[in-house]
């Protein structure tokens, strides 16, 4: 049939669903840092522990709307419900500017973690509950579209969130001095609230894959089963794909576990890098970019580099008979994120030197991390969707993006609790801690046995 080449036209809201809410969290968490240090004059590192302290919440939680939508509401309710609180926190944020900063600062972060938990985890899902399991092959192709919605919301957010908090400002013109940080994170308010009203417009379309409820088969109950009684035992009382079910959640927790390293040093270009920046030449032809800006290299790379590894990179390379399987697509971005660091730790050794270098340098570190996210995170999303039982999809997505969060917190602790002697050294603690992971990673891909899809969606109705 023709019609199973093309995409499921649901496909199309969740898209632009998820490039408007990348918007909305990236363009918020963007600003922070610059927000905490030149707003409200905290140090650097209070500063910079925050931030990986929210962006480790805001993934953590993913646990919870994972859950929430497998055990009770169903992935479309749940983000349907989830995404109110979400544009309250924007709102929250951008109402600091009457006189409350902190604790809007607070409040709206909370509320952003909370929305966040029930997106995350879900849409992506949701998006791979839209294929029968004859279009198993298209899943490969619309999770670069996701990722690639993600980007197109992260770059333009990052362009447009630091320019609006420095004043929106036109040479020595600044527009918007005085409401910069309504203008800050309201704009990506505005882009959640636009999320929100895409999503329900195709409503009428989405394949929507009902809560599995309380299931005495489920992963706690077997898992209580087995550890009391044995695995003949569990096997006899809960069937054996039940027991295989809660087995794969090992399985694919520990492939995920030594990723925990490349998130502690990927989201530091919100932090230490932007603080780098900062102590850099940042003239462009005349024009003083913001530091924060150059965080959308991040971004627009991505746009490139997805699309170019998915129809050439790794197609040429399957062509010259090296198999691009998902997890060694993985393992080998895990390897290329080590350099990136060791090159933010060269450009900080010659700052510390005494030199001013210019921004331009910090392009090298952004290519290298962008190719690890490329070849890791991408392939991830894919990865987790397949391998997930069908019942736990939801709750398999919101343990990877627990892998997100706990890197940040992993950030956060080092940076709050452990001293260096210089910014070069603190570099290159994450470059070996990196290859440690890397390493960690490729044995335990080598152990592991992929599974055989299923899909979601087989017999649940489009409503």
């Amino acid at each position: 049939m023709a019609g199973e080449k093309r995409l499921p036209p649901s496909v199309k809201y969740i898209i632009g669903n998820e490039a408007c809410e990348r918007f909305s969290f990236y363009g918020m968490s963007t600003i922070l840092v610059p927000y905490m240090q030149q707003f409200l004059g905290w140090p650097h590192n209070t500063a910079e522990s925050i931030y990986h302290y929210f962006v480790a919440a805001a993934y953590a939680m993913t646990v919870v709307g994972g859950w929430l939508s497998d055990r009770f509401f169903g992935r479309y309710r749940t983000i349907l419900w989830l995404s109110y609180g979400y544009v309250l926190g924007h709102a929250v944020l951008a109402a600091g500017d009457l006189g409350f900063r902190v604790p809007a600062l607070v409040v709206g972060m909370i509320l952003i973690v909370i929305g966040q938990s029930g997106i995350k985890p879900n849409l992506s899902a949701f998006v791979g509950d839209q294929f029968r399991q004859d279009e198993r092959h298209l899943l490969d192709r619309v999770y670069s579209w996701f990722y690639f919605a993600i980007n197109v919301g992260s770059a333009t957010s990052q362009l447009i969130t630091p320019w609006l908090l420095a004043g929106c400002a036109f040479g020595a013109i600044k527009l918007c001095d005085r409401t910069a940080t309504a203008w800050g994170f309201g704009v990506p308010g505005l882009l959640m609230a636009a999320a929100l009203v895409i999503y329900l417009a195709g409503r009428s379309q989405y394949v929507k894959v009902p809560p599995a409820g309380r299931d005495p088969n489920g992963f706690l109950a077997v898992l209580r089963t087995r550890l009391a009684d044995g695995e003949d035992v569990a096997r006899k009382r809960h069937g054996d794909v039940a027991v295989e079910g809660m087995r794969s959640v090992f399985r694919i927790a520990l492939v995920f576990l030594p990723i925990v390293a490349f998130w502690a040093l990927y989201f530091q270009y919100g932090s230490s890098w932007f603080n780098q920046a900062e102590k850099m030449d940042r003239d462009i032809f005349g024009w003083q970019m913001e530091s924060a800006q150059m965080e959308s290299l991040n971004a627009i790379l991505i746009l490139i580099m997805v699309p170019s590894f998915a129809y050439l990179v790794y197609p040429a390379l399957e062509r010259a008979g090296l198999r691009m399987t998902m997890l060694r697509r993985m393992g080998i971005g895990m390897f290329v994120a080590v350099p990136a660091f060791v090159s933010a730790a060269m450009i900080q050794r010659w700052i510390e030197a005494g030199g001013q270098p210019h921004i331009a340098w910090q392009v090298i570190q952004y290519v290298l991390i962008s190719i690890a996210e490329t070849m890791v995170s991408v392939t991830a999303l894919e990865f987790a969707y397949t391998q997930a039982p069908r019942s736990m999809k939801g709750a398999i997505m919101s343990l990877w993006f627990l892998t997100l969060g706990t890197g940040s917190l992993v950030t956060s602790l080092v940076r709050s609790y452990v001293s260096f002697s210089s910014g070069s050294g603190y570099f290159l603690f994450w470059a070996v801690f990196m290859l440690l992971g890397a390493v960690a990673f490729a044995v335990v891909a080598a152990l592991y046995k992929p599974v055989a899809f299923v899909a979601a969606g087989e017999g649940a109705q489009a409503a």
